[in-house]
């Protein structure tokens, strides 16, 4: 059963300029450690990247229905990578909770990317 839904669509643009305004303090701010460093090895698609990480994000925190309000935070959602590239969330800190509040036990995960806009789709299951 389908316990939330979330997608979002966001402009590689946006979120360049972002990085480009604030740096490092944005990076550390919004994202972990493992996804800087996924970046790190694809540099040639970094503002993709970063911009699908957010996408996930802010998809993920929808589908929780808390929106970034009510404690969850970026880093509190962690995109990940398996072997085949498919990409899957970890969630901490009070995303964690609400995903036990919500005994959600399934969570799907996709997204797309053109050069200048992504997409993200993230939905929780009990």
């Amino acid at each position: 059963m389908i316990v939330g839904l979330g997608i979002d669509i966001m402009s590689t643009a946006r979120i360049t300029g972002t990085i480009q305004k604030f740096g490092k303090r944005f990076l550390e701010r919004t994202y972990t450690d493992y996804e800087m460093d996924t970046v790190k090895h694809r540099p040639k698609l970094s503002n993709q990247m970063y911009t699908s990480y957010w996408a996930v994000k802010e998809a993920a925190m929808k589908a929780l229905g808390t929106g970034n309000r009510r404690g969850v935070c970026f880093k509190d959602i962690e995109v990940c990578h398996m072997r085949s590239g498919k990409p899957f969330i970890k969630l901490y800190g009070r995303a964690k909770e609400f995903q036990k509040k919500l005994r959600v036990k399934t969570i799907s995960v996709s997204m797309s990317h053109l050069e200048d806009v992504v997409v993200a789709t993230v939905i929780f299951e009990k």
